[in-house]
C-alpha cells in the first residue's frame, strides 16, 4: 500500500505539477543551501524543468552570486537528493 507522499507525488506528477514538491524542499531549506547573508537577499522564485530561478535584490549581489552558480547547484542538488538542478538563472 503506497504512503500519502507517494499518492499526492504521482498524482502531481501526472497533473505535470511534480517539481513543486522539489521546489518546496528548497524553499524549506533555502537559509541551508544560501547561507544566512544571501538567503536574506536572494529569493527562490521557482524550480521549472532544470532551472533553478533565483530573485537577487541588487545587481552588486547578482554579481556575486553568478560566480557561485556551480556550488549553488551542487548544493541544491544535495539537498534534493538528485541531479535535478542544472541551470541556475538570477534575476
Amino acid at each position: 500500500m503506497a504512503g500519502i507522499s507517494q499518492v499526492l507525488g504521482g498524482l502531481l506528477d501526472r497533473a505535470g505539477l511534480g517539481h513543486l514538491i522539489y521546489e518546496e524542499k528548497l524553499r524549506g531549506n533555502w537559509a541551508t543551501l544560501m547561507g544566512p547573508k544571501a538567503s536574506a537577499i536572494a529569493k527562490l522564485e521557482s524550480l521549472k524543468g532544470w532551472t533553478l530561478k533565483v530573485r537577487v535584490e541588487s545587481a552588486t549581489w547578482r554579481n556575486e552570486l553568478h560566480f557561485q552558480r556551480d556550488a549553488i547547484r551542487k548544493r541544491a542538488n544535495e539537498i534534493l537528493g538528485a541531479d535535478l538542478v542544472k541551470e541556475i538563472q538570477l534575476v
